[in-house]
């Protein structure tokens, strides 16, 4: 390592809380603002200082050290960022940002030191710290893209099981009201979650209302029968209610048994006979 990459360094490390400020006063003007309230001005210290010593590294160690310390700061600051509401376009304006500010400080302290540094030098370094901005913004997409899809994927997951609940009417009896469209993903779901429910519940019979399911492809007529079978095994006996003609043709089709399986055409007709 030669004395100019450690001199920067070491400015830079200086230089830190000032770096922070300008970033603070650049990021929440009127003009540009976070999606999130950043009230919390010490978290987004924490996080600015974490960057500026992660990418000061390419002054002092070799690429994949430099490259190991910004993916430890993108994975984790990307997963608050995504849980706090910072859309991409308000990343990708907050690194530009960041790298002016960044790069000033480093020019600066080039141009006060003229006989340390020549034009060549101050090419160079441009070029490594605007590389290095790079390979954060593209890291830090990467890692932010990861995050959004496991929320999306938790929410989606919680909306579905939301959308299938077991509803207790009275000791030992619940009703599962099925609303919308059932693809392979949500009747996998419905199954799994029904299960626990009526399990949880100590439930002996549940009323499985199909009436404002509007059509059931062959695979999920497959999987609703499926919970029938498995419901049974547990203890639990079921009645069908709001079954269409499609429904049942596609039932038919596949050689699914109803006679062990009691259906109404109506919920309230089903309540009023077995419950």
């Amino acid at each position: 390592m030669g004395k100019q990459q450690q001199e920067i360094f070491d400015h830079m490390m200086a230089n830190k809380d000032e770096l922070a400020q300008r970033w603070i006063d650049s990021s929440t003007g009127d003009d540009q603002r976070y999606a999130f309230n950043f009230e919390d001005e010490d978290k987004l210290r924490r996080q600015h200082d974490g960057l500026i010593e992660a990418v000061s590294c390419i002054f002092i160690e070799k690429e994949l050290s430099f490259k190991i310390h910004i993916n430890e700061w993108a994975e984790s600051v990307a997963a608050d960022w995504v849980k706090n509401g910072v859309t991409m376009h308000e990343t990708i304006a907050q690194f530009r940002t960041i790298r002016s500010v960044y790069w000033d400080y480093v020019k600066d302290f080039i141009l006060s030191d003229k006989d340390d540094f020549t034009m060549e030098d101050a090419f160079y370094w441009s070029n490594v710290v605007n590389d290095a901005f790079d390979y954060i913004t593209e890291n830090f997409a990467r890692h932010y893209e990861e995050a959004h899809d496991q929320i999306l994927a938790s929410q989606q997951q919680m909306i579905t099981e939301l959308s299938s609940p077991v509803i207790p009417v009275k000791q030992g009896i619940g009703i599962l009201p099925l609303v919308g469209d059932i693809d392979t993903y949500r009747a996998k779901v419905i199954l799994e979650t029904t299960l626990e429910q009526a399990s949880k519940q100590k439930l002996d019979q549940l009323f499985i209302d199909l009436s404002a399911v509007p059509i059931v492809d062959t695979m999920v007529a497959h999987q609703l029968f499926q919970l029938i079978d498995a419901l049974r095994l547990i203890g639990v006996r079921t009645v069908l209610s709001g079954i269409r003609p499609e429904i049942a043709q596609t039932a038919v089709q596949l050689g699914i048994d109803f006679k062990e399986t009691r259906t109404q055409s109506t919920l309230m007709d089903a309540l009023d006979i077995f419950g």
